[in-house]
C-alpha cells in the first residue's frame, strides 16, 4: 500500500521544487502546502494546489481549535473532573460553550470531508486513498456511524503536516548550510 502512494509525493515533490524556485519568500508557507496535500491526498483523495484552498484553511482551523483547548491550565475542569457537574462551577466557566463550539466546527470539517469523499466513491472518481478503503469497509455493521468515521480519519494524522512540515524543513536548511568540500585540482 505504500508503494501506491509515491507518485503523490512525487507529484508533490514536484510542486514543491517548483513553488521554491519561483516564489523561495514563501519557504515556510510552501513546505506546510506540501505537507498537508500529501495527507490529504492519502486520507481523502484531495490535493492542495495552493496554500490558500479552503481544505487548508479548515484543516489548520482545526489544528488552532485543538491547540486552544488542549493548552494545559485552559480549563480548571480538566484538573478537576467533577467541577464539570458543578452547577455553580459551569454558570460561569465557559469550559462547555467552547468545547461544543469546538465539536461543531470540527464536526463540519470532518463531514465536508467525509461526504465529498462519499459522493467520489460514489461516482468513481475516487482515487485510492485511505477514505476511498474506509467508504467501502462495512463500518456501519461495526457499530460506527458516519461521524465517528469522520473523527477516526482526522485522528489518524491531526498533527501529521505539522510533524512533515517540520521534518522537511529542517532537512532543506541542514542540505542548503552544509559546505561543499572543496575539491583538490
Amino acid at each position: 500500500m505504500v508503494k501506491s502512494y509515491a507518485p503523490i509525493q512525487t507529484y508533490e515533490a514536484k510542486q514543491l521544487s517548483y513553488d521554491l524556485l519561483n516564489n523561495p519568500k514563501d519557504f515556510y508557507k510552501h513546505n506546510r502546502r506540501y505537507a498537508t496535500s500529501f495527507v490529504l491526498n492519502v486520507t481523502y483523495g484531495k490535493r492542495a494546489p495552493i496554500w490558500e484552498c479552503k481544505e487548508i484553511a479548515d484543516i489548520y482551523g482545526c489544528l488552532s481549535r485543538f491547540g486552544r483547548v488542549r493548552r494545559p491550565g485552559s480549563f480548571i475542569v480538566d484538573t478537576f473532573p467533577s467541577l464539570a457537574n458543578n452547577p455553580i462551577y459551569n454558570m460561569f466557566s465557559s469550559w462547555r460553550k467552547v468545547g461544543e463550539d469546538t465539536f461543531k466546527k470540527d464536526s463540519e470539517v470532518f463531514m465536508g470531508f467525509w461526504n465529498d469523499t462519499k459522493e467520489r466513491v460514489k461516482d468513481g472518481s475516487a482515487p485510492h486513498c485511505f477514505g476511498k478503503v474506509f467508504v467501502q469497509s462495512d463500518f456501519e455493521d461495526q457499530g460506527l456511524d458516519e461521524l465517528t468515521c469522520a473523527y477516526t480519519w482526522y485522528s489518524s494524522h491531526p498533527l501529521l503536516p505539522l510533524h512533515l512540515n517540520d521534518i522537511l524543513i529542517s532537512f532543506i536548511v541542514a542540505a542548503s548550510s552544509r559546505e561543499v568540500p572543496k575539491q583538490p585540482v
